[in-house]
């Protein structure tokens, strides 16, 4: 699960473990400035960087598919506040930083399935 402010850019070295986008990201928060690779790639930062606000509706985005689509949830409290599920070519109904997250989501689990 991923910062809902998160903005991924380009894919970074990682060799601890599964990734929640699929692989490890370098970015930018969609709030301002650079991101915390560790905070944005993982969710929850709330109280942990400055620009996740104190206000937020959820802490974290969450994918996985099914059935060739694309499921996602939005968390907060590690509980789901939303959810949905989409066409992997309609992706951009998602909103600019959620279609984001989700395309190098389902390009990383597409190369991983072949």
């Amino acid at each position: 699960m991923a910062c809902p402010y998160f903005k991924p850019r380009k894919e970074a070295r990682w060799s601890e473990g599964r990734a929640p986008l699929g692989g490890i990201f370098e970015g930018e928060c969609s709030r301002g400035g650079e991101g915390d690779s560790r905070l944005c790639n993982f969710g929850y930062a709330r109280g942990r960087c400055a620009q996740f606000p104190a206000d937020a509706e959820v802490d974290a985005v969450r994918f996985s598919v099914a059935e060739d689509r694309l499921v996602w949830i939005r968390e907060r409290d590690h509980a789901p506040v939303e959810h949905g599920v989409v066409e992997f070519d309609n992706l951009a109904a998602l909103g600019e930083v959620m279609a984001g997250q989700a395309r190098v989501f389902v390009e990383n689990y597409l190369r991983r399935r072949v």
